[in-house]
């Protein structure tokens, strides 16, 4: 059987004070670290993204390009015609939803794997050929390059718009996971302080007998 060495009277009482501002400080700093992750971090996420007003689009009008573009698309069939509250919704509705149709959209104007700062150069080359064509009084050229200007210009929007709504949507994956780990932190705390408070029982009830 364990048995420890006898204490004196003025030591154990030191060591129950300092046990008990243990508890109370590890209860009062996992409580605060609970609020903090729940609250002002994952609930501020929450907050945001439900006014963002995002739904995912429904199971029976989702294509099957949508449904299986990439493994890990799965999660729009999960979360089909559900609104866009959560951090993990978010990436999904990021990585799966709009950069699938930012993807496409670039196919379809004939600019594969295009994104916003390489069709800055398009665009410029578009317009000197343009310039080029006008000085030599070749309309026909200008004109088509014109169109391919425009068509240009609008799949940059286009891509500018998805990225920047993209960077809302997984920054505020990143403060919902980063809540989470604050979560665990508070719960690990508190755990901590459980500790501090069987420890302090136990010595309460005699756990090592001081000395006479």
């Amino acid at each position: 059987m364990l048995r420890f060495p006898p204490l004196s009277r003025e030591l154990r009482s030191r060591i129950l004070v300092l046990q008990a501002i243990l508890f109370v400080g590890a209860l009062v700093l996992g409580a605060i670290v609970l609020y903090l992750g729940i609250v002002l971090v994952r609930g501020n996420v929450h907050d945001q993204l439900t006014d963002q007003q995002i739904t995912f689009t429904p199971a029976d009008k989702l294509t099957d390009q949508e449904k299986s573009w990439k493994s890990g698309s799965h999660c729009l069939v999960a979360n089909a015609g559900k609104p866009l509250t959560t951090g993990d919704q978010a990436k999904c509705y990021s990585d799966y939803y709009i950069l699938l149709h930012m993807t496409e959209a670039a196919e379809a104007a004939g600019y594969p794997g295009a994104t916003y700062a390489t069709l800055g150069t398009e665009q410029t080359m578009l317009r000197t050929q343009i310039a080029d064509a006008k000085a030599k009084n070749d309309t026909a050229t200008a004109t088509s390059d014109q169109q391919k200007l425009d068509a240009v210009t609008n799949l940059r929007n286009t891509l500018q718009s998805g990225t920047s709504l993209r960077g809302q949507l997984l920054n505020a994956w990143g403060w919902d996971t980063l809540g989470l780990g604050v979560i665990v932190g508070g719960v690990v705390v508190l755990l901590l302080a459980l500790v501090f408070l069987v420890a302090f029982l136990f010595e309460l009830r005699g756990g090592t007998t001081p000395s006479p």
